[in-house]
């Protein structure tokens, strides 16, 4: 009975270091940029958030074999600096500004940027070797139910230091 009982136990060990190995990918330097980034979309501190912005900032989303967009099209997703003033408004938007606050960043996923496609592949040649891509993906509907609305931040390590790469919706930002 003993022996029976064995695996299941090397298992249950096995399942949490897993666990416990995959929680600390989210570094304690990335909970204070995100706690903080929080704290300024909350106060609507445009300046602040723009200073962890990775310039060009990249605001359409596409699938392999599923978006046909043109390599024009997907640059004209950029946003630099003189661009952000004009779109700041749309990408901070009131639901935005409403549900940040209420994600933990528990909820900031790991991007295997490995088995992803060229959009998760182009981000990821902007960041520090070494480093990964994570990506907070937030889909809402009316009344905080869940809907066919979303958006996405993607943040990454930039010179030492965490940056927001890329910000995704279901409408563009752009047109």
């Amino acid at each position: 009975m003993k022996s029976n009982f064995m695996p299941y136990v090397i298992l249950f060990l096995l399942s949490i270091w897993s666990f416990k190995a995959h929680s600390q990918k989210i570094d304690k330097e990335f909970k204070s940029f995100y706690k903080g980034f929080q704290r300024n979309i909350e106060a609507g501190q445009i300046d602040a958030i723009r200073n962890v912005l990775q310039f060009p900032l990249q605001t359409i989303y596409w699938v392999d074999e599923m978006n046909s967009l043109s390599e024009e099209e997907k640059l004209d997703g950029l946003l630099d600096t003189g661009d952000f003033d004009q779109y700041q408004s749309l990408i901070f938007n009131e639901d935005v500004r409403r549900i940040i606050p209420q994600r933990s960043v528990e909820q900031v996923q790991q991007i295997d940027v490995e088995s992803s496609g060229d959009y998760y592949k182009r981000l990821a040649g902007s960041i520090d070797a070494g480093s990964t891509l994570l990506e907070l993906y937030c889909q809402y509907g009316e009344y905080d139910t869940v809907g066919d609305h979303y958006f996405a931040f993607v943040f990454g390590k930039v010179n030492g230091e965490y940056r927001v790469l890329s910000y995704y919706t279901d409408t563009r930002i752009k047109e």
